[in-house]
C-alpha cells in the first residue's frame, strides 16, 4: 500500500472541523472498506486510534488556529513521519 502525503488541504479542513475532538486519520478507500489509503476528518469517538494521525488540539497547539504558511509547512514535514509510521503498521 502507498503512503499517502499529508497535504496544507488536511490541515485546512480539519481545524474548522464541527463536532468534538475531530482527527486526521487514515482510511483505506472512500468508504475505509479497502482501497488506497486516504487521509480524512472525522470525530475521533468513530476512529479506531491506530488510524488516528493527530488530533485538532494537538494541531491548534502546534502552530495555533490560523497558521501561516511558513508554520503550516513544517508542521507538514513533521506529520509525514507519522503519516509513514500509522500507514506502515496498517500494513
Amino acid at each position: 500500500m502507498s503512503t499517502p502525503v499529508i497535504a496544507r488541504a488536511n490541515i485546512q479542513q480539519l481545524l474548522p472541523s464541527p463536532g468534538e475532538d475531530p482527527v486526521l486519520y487514515l482510511k483505506a478507500g472512500p468508504d475505509d472498506e479497502g482501497g488506497p489509503l486516504e487521509v480524512d476528518v472525522w470525530v475521533s469517538a468513530y476512529v479506531h486510534h491506530s488510524k488516528v494521525l493527530v488530533h485538532r488540539h494537538d494541531v491548534v497547539d502546534a502552530i495555533g488556529d490560523t497558521p501561516d504558511t511558513d508554520d503550516m509547512d513544517h508542521y507538514l514535514t513533521l506529520l509525514q513521519l507519522t503519516v509513514d509510521e500509522v500507514a506502515a503498521a496498517l500494513a
